[in-house]
């Protein structure tokens, strides 16, 4: 059994534009424990360590094969105990009804039950007073953030493996989101 999730990659220019904006906020919140850009993602689907990545991964393309890629872009940040975020914004209508649809039918069974919140995690704190008044500042300098839009172009499978330095992440499946540029559907 492997701990399993499905996401959205950001593409480079993103990833480096967020980099750029987060140097100096990062400088001023040492305190925090900054996540390295590399594994920067925005999460559709958590599917915790409870089956085999085979069967996961076989209802993980079935379900992704219908999916159409959205127009997003990072913006503002905000917090969850013990996690800081950058939010994710859709361009079609409600903010993220575009996101909630594709993470509704990647996620499991909990998201009904749960507000979905399209973000970017940036950083951890051990939940706590301290901390949460770190991640307060810290998300209050990110608030006027506004990144670039971009399409979505697929969909990523992901084993999660926790480490000493934090987890590592392998893509184990990709599927192409159709409306995604030089797709053919």
């Amino acid at each position: 059994m492997v701990r399993l999730f499905s996401a959205i990659e950001l593409p480079d220019p993103v990833r480096a534009d967020l980099a750029d904006r987060l140097a100096a906020v990062r400088a001023a919140n040492s305190d925090l424990r900054w996540i390295p850009p590399e594994q920067w993602h925005i999460t559709l689907g958590f599917y915790g360590d409870r089956e085999h990545a085979d069967r996961r991964g076989a209802w993980f393309r079935e379900r992704a094969r219908s999916l159409r890629s959205a127009r997003v872009r990072l913006r503002a940040a905000g917090r969850f105990p013990g996690v800081l975020w950058v939010g994710v914004n859709a361009l079609d209508g409600d903010n993220a009804a575009v996101l909630r649809r594709l993470a509704g039918t990647l996620g499991d069974q909990q998201l009904d039950q749960l507000a979905f919140v399209p973000h970017v995690t940036v950083a951890r704190w051990r939940r706590g007073r301290a901390g949460n008044e770190v991640a307060t500042r810290a998300a209050a300098a990110l608030d006027g953030y506004r990144g670039q839009w971009w399409l979505t172009s697929e969909v990523v499978l992901y084993r999660s493996d926790p480490t000493p330095d934090g987890p590592v992440y392998t893509a184990l499946d990709r599927v192409v989101l159709s409306g995604a540029p030089g797709t053919q559907r």
